[in-house]
């Protein structure tokens, strides 16, 4: 099976690619009630019989640099043992507008999981996140790469002309987790313009090789040499059926999962949002869901995604700083489980174990 429309090559972007991954704005006076019964129909829908079990894995209080929030959890599994990368804030300036000068800190777990229950052999040792003073790298994934494990973050930082440095933007960043340390391998471009903000960007191995999803819509799946550096590309038109027209952003980085009728194929996460919250309730004037989608072994052609969500927040599911976000942040598979690390309101982290079975009759063909 060939990618349709696949380039070789494909290392710029247009502008009008780039206009596609900005979301879109809401507004008019129908706003507020049509959102409102989006976020109700969106929660009827959910596929909850899926959830077989969730447990909240990380709470406030259990590291002194986590005082106030350890979230966002991503994870690796050697078939034994889980580790698992998470973002701890230890005040409340972040979400005041000190982000620089209040960083995050990566902090690593080692978990093992039986069925129903959960087991730490170590949890929150910080690491240093190798970067320097004028930026703010936060929301860490982990994925293996010939043997090592590699992250991926998001790095935030000051950057236009003139004094004082005022406008945000931020950047996809590679390192290695090394000890207790994070090696900073590269900031992550693409050859062609790019968006004040570039994050979301999830990586895996596919044949040997560092690749990337760069976006959704289009589907955009890029190869990196073992530096982190674009060498090749391919994209295919694609449209992801939806309630609304939100903008489709990345979640989790692609894993493998054997499926019945798919057999092996990758699996990722991935989310958009529902705005304003309205009379939803809620911190945060957004309602997150997540959902699946899987695409080739061999081709890296989308196969099939859930139309339903599997996964979200706020309708007192979900509790924290803002408790309408649940973000899946990472994902693996044990037998016929799926378990998901999401974070939770941005203060807790919960896990959730999914029946790939029930899952897989929740998929619809693209």
């Amino acid at each position: 099976m060939v990618l349709q429309e696949a380039v070789p090559n494909i290392l710029t972007l247009s502008v009008e690619t780039i206009e596609q991954r900005t979301p879109p704005v809401a507004g008019g006076s129908n706003t507020f009630s049509e959102e409102s019964a989006l976020i109700r129909k969106l929660n009827a829908e959910k596929l909850n019989k899926a959830v077989v079990f969730n447990k909240r894995i990380f709470d406030i209080d259990q590291a002194s640099f986590g005082t106030h929030g350890i979230f966002n959890p991503s994870c690796v599994y050697d078939g034994k043992e889980v580790t698992v990368i998470a973002r701890a804030e230890h005040s409340e300036a972040t979400w005041h507008g000190r982000f620089i000068t209040d960083k995050a800190t990566p902090c690593i777990s080692k978990m093992k999981v039986a069925t129903n229950k959960v087991t730490f052999s170590s949890m929150h040792e910080p690491l240093n996140t190798g970067m320097p003073s004028p930026c703010r790298p936060e929301d860490w994934r982990l994925f293996s790469y010939k043997g090592e494990t590699w992250t991926n973050f998001t790095n935030y930082f000051f950057y236009n002309d003139g004094w004082p440095q005022r406008d945000v933007k931020c950047r996809t960043c590679l390192g290695k987790i090394d000890g207790n340390n994070i090696r900073f391998i590269k900031e992550m471009e693409i050859n062609g313009p790019m968006n004040n903000e570039e994050k979301n960007w999830v990586f895996f191995e596919h044949e040997g090789k560092m690749k990337f999803i760069y976006s959704i819509e289009p589907w955009q799946v890029y190869t990196c040499d073992d530096d982190g550096n674009v060498i090749d590309g391919i994209s295919m038109p694609l449209n992801i059926p939806r309630r609304a027209p939100k903008f489709l952003a990345n979640s989790t980085n692609p894993i493998l999962v054997k499926t019945q009728k798919w057999g092996e194929v990758y699996l990722m996460f991935y989310h958009y949002f529902v705005d304003p919250l309205a009379s939803m309730g809620g911190t945060r004037n957004r309602t997150y869901y997540q959902f699946i989608l899987i695409f080739d072994k061999s081709t890296l052609k989308p196969i099939a995604h859930t139309y339903r969500p599997v996964i979200g927040g706020g309708m007192g599911v979900t509790e924290g700083r803002h408790d309408n976000v649940i973000y899946t942040s990472g994902a693996f598979t044990r037998g016929k489980s799926l378990y998901a690390l999401c974070g939770e309101g941005d203060t807790f982290s919960q896990l959730y174990r999914l029946s790939i079975p029930i899952i897989e009759e929740g998929l619809v063909e693209l």
